[in-house]
């Protein structure tokens, strides 16, 4: 694995505990007004995706209402803003989850938008660090020095999936119109990190890719995977309806496949640059973009055809509602606040250390991109 700086890590891993990594959102000012609702939401455990579910279910009303301006991590502590069409502030104050809090529900004249932040402020545990105290320091000293000269602001491994890294060969075939082999990824590739069940379940699809097979198959999958379930609820009573069975999905999830290849066309033509140290934007390809000329064009074109998609593809004919646009994103990512806020024994593994890091980034970085150059490996919980 490549890391951009060159100081000796602390070793260790996160995300033993959800709590080890806390994200809270620097809010961007919203403008008074009656006509959308913004309020903050704790949650845990909880993917951005479930969390508006969970929302739209108790208010009865549409999902396509809310608006967030990130999707945050899943296995983490997080708290954002969120806003709503047309519910008054305070039925949002009332409502009441096992592991969402919602609260500051107060009126705005806006709705929150992806991007809409100002950044986001990170406390973030390191544990099972063989290290002792004195040399965490003195090497979490170094690094902080190398960090806060900019490292590559690559699009980390939630974009593409940490258990099962399939969101953008998902995105890739949905680019490419080729919707079954599209749900087939989603619902039947195995990867070994899941859990035995799910990987049982997705076994038996695979050899019984037909309309019993997604009847039986429904009785294998875990309850927890709920948007699986809901494809194969689908496709068992319209088998060779592809693209209606993604449609079930939020289409906010169905984005994110198509955003992934965005990210992946992104994180090789940076890693080009990055080289020389420069700081710059790279062009996030979409619909309707004109490819340069010059050397960064070449590399945009050379990494599409390694994804053999182009720059229509993004316009998506087939289902228009996920029209992908581009835009530009900021080569280096330089971190603001980095500090070390405590070191000390590590209750979950014997013997060992942990420290908390804290740091701010600008909207859009990955925590886990920082965290990586901190520990010197994939910064997972395994």
């Amino acid at each position: 694995m490549d890391f951009f700086t060159k100081s000796p890590g602390i070793g260790g891993r996160i995300k033993q505990h959800a709590e080890d990594f806390v994200v809270e959102e620097i809010a961007a000012e919203m403008p008074p007004g009656d006509e959308y609702t913004v309020f903050w939401l704790e949650k845990i455990n909880i993917d951005a995706n479930e969390a508006i579910d969970l929302l739209a279910n108790r208010l009865h009303v549409s999902k396509a209402r809310f608006g967030i301006a990130g999707t945050k991590d899943k296995r983490a502590f997080t708290k954002q803003r969120v806003s709503v069409w047309r519910i008054d502030p305070e039925r949002m104050n009332n409502l009441k989850f096992r592991n969402m809090k919602v609260y500051g529900a107060e009126g705005s004249a806006e709705r929150i938008t992806l991007g809409k932040l100002s950044g986001n402020r990170f406390k973030i545990t390191v544990r099972d660090i063989s290290l002792k105290k004195e040399e965490i320091e003195e090497r979490l000293s170094k690094i902080f020095s190398e960090l806060e000269k900019g490292i590559p602001n690559y699009f980390g491994p939630q974009r593409f999936g940490e258990i099962r890294e399939i969101t953008h060969l998902v995105g890739k075939e949905m680019l490419k119109g080729t919707f079954q082999p599209a749900v087939k990824t989603y619902l039947a590739m195995i990867f070994e990190k899941e859990q035995e069940d799910a990987k049982s379940a997705r076994k038996y699809l695979a050899e019984h890719w037909n309309k019993e097979g997604f009847a039986e198959a429904l009785k294998l999958f875990p309850q927890r995977l709920r948007y699986e379930r809901t494809v194969m609820e689908y496709l068992a009573k319209y088998p060779n309806d592809y693209a209606g069975s993604l449609r079930t999905l939020p289409k906010r999830l169905r984005k994110m496949f198509l955003n992934a290849v965005q990210a992946r066309i992104w994180n090789r033509v940076a890693k080009v640059f990055a080289e020389k140290g420069e700081q710059m934007t790279i062009p996030l390809v979409g619909c309707g973009d004109k490819i340069s000329d010059d050397q960064m064009g070449e590399e945009i074109r050379k990494a599409m055809e390694e994804e053999e998609i182009s720059i229509e593809s993004f316009c998506m004919p087939s289902m228009p509602e996920l029209r992908c646009t581009g835009g530009r994103r900021e080569l280096f990512l330089i971190p603001k606040g980095l500090g070390i806020l405590q070191i000390g024994e590590d209750e979950l593994n014997s013997g060992k250390l942990k420290v908390a890091v804290a740091f701010e980034l600008p909207p859009g970085a990955y925590a886990t991109e920082l965290v990586k150059e901190i520990i010197k490996s994939q910064p997972l919980s395994t």
